[in-house]
C-alpha cells in the first residue's frame, strides 16, 4: 500500500504529558495496522515579536537592508527551534517504533507560530497540506473555573476542523 492509499493521522506533539498520553492513545489505536501514516507536527513557541518588525527607515535601501537582517534572524531563531524539537521527535518515533510502526510511515514536521493562540488553525492546515483526514492532540484537563476563562486548542479544531475527525485525548 502507498503513502497516498495509507490514512494520515496528525499528531499534535508537545513536550507536555497530555500529548504524550495522544502518542500512545494513537499507537495504540493503529498498533500492527499498516494502513495507516502518521504525521508527528510541532508547532513552535511564538516569533518573537522583535523579530516580526522593525522601526523602518525613510531611505528605501536601508529600508531593504533592514527586511533582509530581520527576514534572516527570524529564520536563524526558526532553525534554531526546529533543532530543539528534534528531540521531541526522536522520542515519539523510538516509541511508535517500538510499538511495532513502521518508520517510514512516520513524518515530523514543524511549523512556526506568529501567535500561540493560532495552535489549532496551524493543525488543521498542517493535517490537510499533507492529507491527514485525522488529528490526534492532547488535552489536560484543568479545574472548571479555569475552564471557563481558558480557551484550548481543542474547541478550536471542534468548531474549525470542518471535514477531519478529531481525536481529543485528555489527561488528569
Amino acid at each position: 500500500m502507498s503513502a497516498e492509499q495509507k490514512h494520515g493521522i496528525l499528531v499534535a506533539l508537545d513536550d507536555s504529558e497530555a500529548s504524550q498520553q495522544a502518542l500512545r492513545y494513537v499507537a495504540h489505536m493503529t498498533q500492527g495496522r499498516s494502513r495507516f501514516r502518521l504525521r508527528l507536527l510541532h508547532v513552535l513557541p511564538s516569533v518573537p515579536p522583535a523579530l516580526l518588525e522593525h522601526g523602518g527607515s525613510a531611505d528605501p535601501v536601508k529600508e531593504a537592508e533592514l527586511d533582509r537582517e530581520l527576514r534572516e534572524a527570524r529564520q536563524q531563531w526558526i532553525a534554531q527551534a526546529e533543532q530543539e524539537a528534534q528531540p521531541l521527535f526522536e522520542r515519539a518515533k523510538e516509541q511508535l517504533e517500538a510499538g511495532g510502526f513502521d518508520s517510514a510511515d512516520i513524518e515530523t514536521e514543524c511549523r512556526a507560530s506568529i501567535s500561540g493562540q493560532a495552535v489549532a488553525r496551524d493543525c488543521i492546515e498542517a493535517a490537510r497540506d499533507s492529507g491527514c483526514r485525522t488529528v490526534a492532540i492532547g488535552r489536560s484537563m484543568l479545574p472548571w473555573y479555569r475552564e471557563v476563562l481558558h480557551k484550548h486548542p481543542c474547541d478550536e479544531l471542534v468548531k474549525h476542523g470542518d471535514g477531519l475527525t478529531i481525536w481529543i485525548v485528555e489527561w488528569e
